[in-house]
């Protein structure tokens, strides 16, 4: 007998035109989201809004980017943990990244700009702007197609009016072990929702319910789009926060950007997700608050830092 074939994600495509709120292709696009995201919490989302130059030349600022002084990366602070400057540390000695909270805020990229770039930065502001606002489209329309295909479409704006997104820049330099293929161990990403966009050199890798491991091409116009804590709590463990890291070998810097979705209010499971076969699990989510205990040493303890958190414990 031939061997298995590797596993893959599905590839689902948001770029037809006729793919508008209640017609057949959004309906059966909203079904494959769904059953994509029980099964893998992750998805391919063709999605050829993004133009390859707009892809190529955000990618060219993030070269840029990283060049500038670290006495400037340092002033990219936020009032919440994980939202500034992270710098290489023991624990992922190869990683750096920096952000745009509320990157669909003009104004939060300026300033962004003005911190990086004190003298200005050409084309800066107007490619990330378009960029960061094509991915948020994206992350509202699969968030709609979510909320529809659990029967409770009209209760989507009363969660995305609190939501906001983070733009992430992130380099992994290359080791100086040829050896090292780890870039960033395991975990779940403890937002609402993540959009991860690879440029040339591939390395994401997500684990399904089986524990293998299913690589992720750097495709043109493909972008990865995986569930998080917060939608893990929304959808009463329908949906599992996706498992995924970042392994490689090569000699080549790998650059990558993640739009990050926060929920800024409280998460709460709706009664329509909970019944006899899928009692409640979680109580209301400071989402905030989570963001906080998540940074925290204590969090670190847990098997399940959301359950730790908010969850209930449910008797057999």
């Amino acid at each position: 007998m031939g061997s298995l074939a590797p596993p893959q994600l599905p590839t689902i495509n948001f770029s037809a035109e006729d793919l508008k709120p209640g017609s057949s292709s959004w309906l059966s696009t909203a079904k494959q989201v769904r059953c994509a995201l029980e099964e893998y919490g992750s998805f391919v989302a063709g999605y050829d809004q993004i133009s390859p130059e707009l892809h190529n030349n955000i990618f060219g600022q993030a070269a840029d980017l990283f060049e500038v002084p670290l006495e400037n990366k340092v002033k990219n602070v936020g009032e919440q943990p994980y939202h500034g400057y992270m710098g290489p540390n023991p624990a992922i000695p190869l990683y750096e990244s920096l952000c745009i909270d509320n990157v669909t805020s003009p104004q939060a990229t300026h300033k962004f700009k003005n911190l990086m770039w004190p003298a200005g930065k050409k084309n800066f502001s107007e490619t990330t702007d378009s960029f960061g606002q094509l991915l948020a489209d994206l992350d509202r329309t699969v968030g709609q197609m979510i909320f529809d295909s659990f029967g409770v479409g009209n209760e989507y704006e009363s969660v995305a009016c609190c939501n906001s997104h983070l733009l992430r820049f992130i380099k992994y330099k290359v080791p100086e072990d040829p050896d090292i293929t780890l870039r960033f161990p395991m975990h779940t990403d403890n937002n609402f929702t993540t959009i991860v966009v690879q440029h040339d050199v591939s390395g994401l890798e997500v684990k399904t319910k089986e524990g293998d491991w299913i690589n992720i091409e750097s495709v043109p116009s493909h972008f990865l789009f995986m569930a998080a804590e917060g939608l893990q709590v929304w959808s009463n463990d329908r949906i599992k926060a996706c498992q995924h890291r970042v392994k490689h070998r090569g000699d080549k810097t790998r650059y990558s950007l993640g739009l990050f979705t926060f929920n800024n209010g409280v998460i709460q499971v709706p009664k329509e997700l909970v019944d006899d076969e899928h009692p409640l699990l979680y109580n209301p989510c400071d989402s905030r608050g989570y963001t906080r205990f998540h940074a925290s040493a204590e969090s670190k303890k847990a098997a399940s830092r959301i359950k730790a958190y908010c969850g209930i414990q449910v008797e057999n």
